[in-house]
C-alpha cells in the first residue's frame, strides 16, 4: 500500500502528527528555545552564508531540534535561489 499512497497522497493520521509536534516543542523546551531565539538563529544562519553564498533568505529558512537515538540534532532546512550562469 505504500506505493498507493505515495501516488495518491495519503495523509498521516492526526494521532501521529500531533505526537510529532509534541516531540519538538519538548525538545525546544529542554533547549530552553524561544520562538525569538530560533528567529534570531536564522537571522545568523542567513548572515554567516550569506559571506559565501548567494541569495539566503532568513524567512525560508525551517530551524528544528530533532530526537536521536544517541543525542540530539540540529536540524536546518536552507533554500538557495538558483540564478543563472555568470550571476553574481
Amino acid at each position: 500500500m505504500g506505493f498507493l499512497d505515495s501516488i495518491f497522497g495519503r495523509r498521516e493520521r492526526s494521532g501521529t502528527v500531533a505526537k510529532e509536534r509534541l516531540a519538538a516543542v519538548l525538545v525546544d523546551d529542554r533547549y530552553k528555545l524561544t520562538p525569538e531565539m530560533k528567529e534570531q538563529m536564522k537571522i545568523d544562519i542567513a548572515e554567516v552564508l550569506s559571506r559565501y553564498l548567494p541569495s539566503v533568505d532568513p524567512d525560508q529558512i525551517e530551524v528544528a531540534i530533532l530526537r536521536g537515538e544517541g543525542s540530539d540534532k540540529l536540524q536546518a532546512d536552507i533554500p538557495l535561489r538558483r540564478g543563472r550562469a555568470g550571476d553574481e
